[in-house]
């Protein structure tokens, strides 16, 4: 005796109906990966950054972070770079984006980064942010930032662009894929789901995160054919 399960169904008919792709960005996407930045660190929810009251040059904060963010963006050497950020797009229009770095280039881009981005982040983040520990280093393929654009989110975009990780790492000869996020932050379901495990405590910008990391021999068949059309 089989039942027929109506929202199965609707799940399958939507993503047939749909066309997800994954390319690499490039310099004009800078704007939407600095949006995609702004989003992952959840600085939307920081009540200073959303002050609508101008301050130097009638430019208020939040305009000064989202300039700087986007020149950073279009640069091709720092951490941030458009030439390590790949575009999710759905039927053609740009949804989502991700920042993935071979982790034995970390430090020199983050140190290329980091001093123009000092004066934003001591606001936001406090004094001492910039004596954190590295996110990652050589032998690991380091998701940054992962971010979808509100009216695409929950339509497989970002296990989409976590599958895709996977291969690039595995095309670089990297075995592990690793990524970082807040204890409390409900996308630990979908990396847990796609095979990523706690391995440990570290502090990012004086804030405590969960380090995730998973192995390319967890890379299944379905990510596999998945990818091979993006």
């Amino acid at each position: 005796f089989c039942t027929t399960n109506h929202k199965d169904i609707k799940k399958l008919y939507w993503k047939q109906k749909q066309m997800i792709r994954i390319r690499r960005a490039e310099i004009s996407d800078a704007t939407y990966i600095a949006e995609g930045i702004f989003s992952a660190f959840l600085l939307e929810e920081n009540a200073i950054l959303l002050g609508s009251d101008a301050g130097e040059g009638g430019v208020s904060l939040r305009e000064k972070w989202m300039e700087t963010l986007t020149d950073v963006c279009a640069q091709s050497d720092t951490h941030y770079s458009y030439r390590n950020t790949f575009i999710a797009e759905l039927d053609g229009e740009i949804a989502g984006m991700m920042i993935a770095v071979d982790g034995k280039n970390y430090r020199f881009q983050r140190e290329k980064m980091y001093p123009q981005l000092k004066e934003l982040f001591d606001v936001a983040f406090g004094n001492g942010w910039e004596d954190m520990e590295d996110e990652a280093k050589a032998g690991e393929y380091y998701i940054d930032s992962l971010s979808v654009s509100l009216p695409y989110r929950n339509k497989g975009l970002g296990s989409a662009l976590i599958a895709y990780a996977k291969t690039q790492a595995q095309a670089l000869g990297i075995e592990q894929v690793t990524l970082a996020v807040e204890p409390m932050n409900s996308a630990k379901m979908l990396y847990q789901h796609m095979g990523f495990c706690f391995e440990r405590e570290i502090t990012i910008f004086n804030e405590v995160y969960h380090l995730y990391m998973n192995g390319l021999e967890s890379l299944t068949a379905n990510e596999v054919n998945q990818t091979k059309f993006l």
